[in-house]
């Protein structure tokens, strides 16, 4: 699955912040962008718990249904991830999936990678290894430590 490209320009960027709850000690900021190869970029960033995951699965159902074409989620700048979180995660891939739209996760810490692998999701997603949000692009090579492709 191609990603983007150096010289790919955002056709397309949205973002949207959970409003910040009393309890919570960091928000969740969706923001997604459309390649110009088609591919869409999710950016989490902050938690994805029992506080936020219901509106990042919305937000990534929404996209699928309007986009239709492949989906990465880029987890660079998720500081925090329940099982609620995990649970989420799933259910966007099964929507992707059910949608014909490829579907992979970008840049897990390494504690969402052990996380992953305990619960044996590390066989259920495709993970590759970093987003460069300078650029837009996605690295070509698969993170080792991610687990099977």
């Amino acid at each position: 699955m191609p990603g983007c490209v150096c010289e790919a320009r955002v056709v397309e960027e949205v973002a949207v912040a959970v409003p910040e709850d009393p309890d919570s000690t960091a928000p969740l900021e969706l923001s997604h962008r459309i390649c110009p190869t088609g591919e869409a970029v999710v950016d989490l960033d902050g938690e994805l718990d029992i506080l936020t995951a219901e509106l990042a699965v919305g937000y990534v159902r929404d996209l699928v249904d309007r986009h239709r074409g492949p989906v990465t989620v880029n987890l660079t700048a998720l500081t925090f991830c329940d099982a609620q979180g995990l649970t989420a995660l799933v259910r966007m891939a099964r929507h992707a999936e059910q949608n014909g739209c490829p579907f992979r996760l970008a840049s897990p810490s390494p504690s969402l990678v052990k996380i992953m692998r305990i619960t044996r999701l590390d066989r259920r997603f495709r993970v590759i290894a970093g987003v460069d949000l300078q650029i837009g692009g996605l690295d070509a090579e698969p993170d080792p430590a991610a687990g099977p492709q």
